[in-house]
C-alpha cells in the first residue's frame, strides 16, 4: 500500500466518524443506521458527480478539497491545514509512472486546455483579388503581357493621326479601360513584369484616354493631342522608361476604381471578343489555324469576366450578378482549351456559354 491510498483511507476515516458524530447528536444519544446510510449516500452522491460543486472548491495538485464553500476546511472539528497541503504531491515523489489519482488531476484541469500535442497549421498564400482567386488564377503571364502588346499597338495606330483618332474614338475607351485593368493585375502579378513599380502610372494614363474620349469634346485637336501625349508616356514606361512629369497616383486601386466603375467600357471589351471569335472560328480546320488568337481572346474573356464582380463596379457582394459572370468565365476557359487542343466541339460549348451569359444578363442587369 503507498504513502498516496494510506493517506486517502486516514482522511475518508475521519471524515466519515465526523460525520456519524454528527448524525448522532442529531438524533439523540441511540443513532440511528438509517442516518448514517443516508449520509453515506449524501457522501457517495457527492463524490459520483464531482464536476457539479467542481467550479466552487479550490483545486491543489490534483485534489478536491472538500469543505463548505467561502469558509475554512475543516474534518470533524479539525483544521484542514494540519494535513499535509499537497499529499499527493509529497506521495508522487516517492513514485514512478502514472500516479492513481491522474485522472482527477486531468479533470481538474482548465476547461478547453488540450493535452495533446498541437501543430502550427500551415498558412495559406494571400490572394490578390477580391473575388477569392490569386490573380495568377485570373490571367497568366504571357497571356497578360500579350493582351498589353495588343492594346498598345492598337493604341499607337490609332494616335497616329487625327484621322485616325476621330474614325475609331468610339472603340478606343474599351481598350484603354481594359489596359488600366491589366496594369492592375500586373502590379499585383506574381511574376515578374518589369515595368511593374511604373504600373501604377499606366494604369491612370490609360483611363485619362478613356475619359477624353468618352467626354462630349471627345473629337477634338486638344482632346487628340492629350491622347497622344498620354499614350506617349504609356509607350515609354512599357519600353521600360520613366518619363518626367508623371501626375501622383494612388499605389494601389481595384479594378473597378481604376476606371472609374465604368463598367460599359469593360462590357463593350468583352462584346468585341465575342464577335471576333464567331467571325474567324468556324471550323475545327480554322480553329487549329487560329489557334494563338482564339486562346488569346478566351484569356481576355476568362479575365474580365472575372473582375465583373470586383470592387468598384457596383455590382460586388451580388450574388446573382456573379452566377451570370459565372458562365462566361466557364466559357473564355473553355475557348483557351480548346484552342490549345484544337478540339472543335469544346470551343462551341465555350462560345455558347459566353453569349448565353450575356444574353442572360443584360435584360436583369443594364450597365
Amino acid at each position: 500500500m503507498n504513502l498516496s491510498s494510506s493517506l486517502q483511507r486516514c482522511c475518508c476515516g475521519v471524515l466519515l466518524t465526523g460525520v456519524c458524530g454528527l448524525l448522532v447528536s442529531i438524533a439523540g444519544c441511540g443513532g440511528s443506521s438509517e442516518g448514517v446510510a443516508k449520509g453515506t449516500a449524501n457522501t457517495n452522491e457527492t463524490q459520483s458527480n464531482p464536476n457539479q460543486s467542481e467550479s466552487k472548491r479550490p483545486k491543489s495538485d490534483g485534489i478536491k478539497a472538500e469543505g463548505s464553500a467561502g469558509g475554512p476546511k475543516m474534518i470533524d472539528g479539525i483544521p484542514y491545514d494540519v494535513f499535509f497541503d499537497k499529499p499527493l504531491t509529497i506521495a508522487a515523489n516517492t513514485q514512478t509512472g502514472t500516479a492513481p489519482d491522474s485522472a482527477v488531476a486531468t479533470n481538474d484541469a482548465p476547461k478547453g486546455t488540450s493535452t495533446a500535442e498541437t501543430t502550427t497549421p500551415a498558412k495559406e498564400t494571400p490572394k490578390e483579388s477580391g473575388g477569392g482567386a490569386s490573380i495568377k488564377d485570373l490571367i497568366d503571364k504571357d497571356s497578360l503581357t500579350n493582351e498589353i502588346k495588343n492594346v498598345r499597338n492598337y493604341l499607337a495606330g490609332k494616335t497616329a493621326s487625327v484621322t485616325a483618332y476621330n474614325s475609331s474614338l468610339l472603340e478606343i475607351a474599351p481598350e484603354a479601360a481594359t489596359l488600366a485593368v491589366l496594369a492592375v493585375a500586373a502590379s499585383k502579378h506574381p511574376d515578374e513584369v518589369s515595368w511593374k513599380k511604373n504600373a501604377k502610372y499606366v494604369r491612370d494614363l490609360s483611363w485619362k484616354i478613356g475619359e477624353i474620349t468618352l467626354s462630349k469634346d471627345g473629337k477634338t485637336k486638344n482632346s487628340f493631342e492629350a491622347v497622344s501625349e498620354a499614350f506617349a508616356k504609356i509607350d515609354d514606361i512599357l519600353k521600360g522608361s520613366e518619363p518626367a512629369g508623371l501626375p501622383d497616383a494612388e499605389a494601389e486601386k481595384a479594378f473597378g476604381d481604376a476606371v472609374g466603375g465604368n463598367l460599359v467600357a469593360i462590357m463593350k471589351r468583352i462584346k468585341k471578343s465575342e464577335e471576333v471569335l464567331k467571325s474567324i472560328v468556324s471550323s475545327e480546320a480554322i480553329l487549329k489555324k487560329e489557334a494563338d488568337k482564339t486562346a488569346q481572346e478566351g484569356a481576355v474573356l476568362t479575365f474580365l469576366g472575372s473582375i465583373l464582380s470586383e470592387p468598384g463596379f457596383g455590382w460586388d457582394g451580388d450574388a446573382e450578378f456573379a452566377s451570370f459572370a459565372k458562365p462566361l468565365i466557364e466559357g473564355g476557359k473553355q475557348i483557351s482549351e480548346a484552342a490549345k487542343s484544337g478540339n472543335f466541339a469544346l470551343y462551341g460549348e465555350g462560345i455558347i456559354k459566353v453569349s448565353k451569359s450575356c444574353n442572360d444578363c443584360h435584360p436583369k442587369f443594364k450597365p
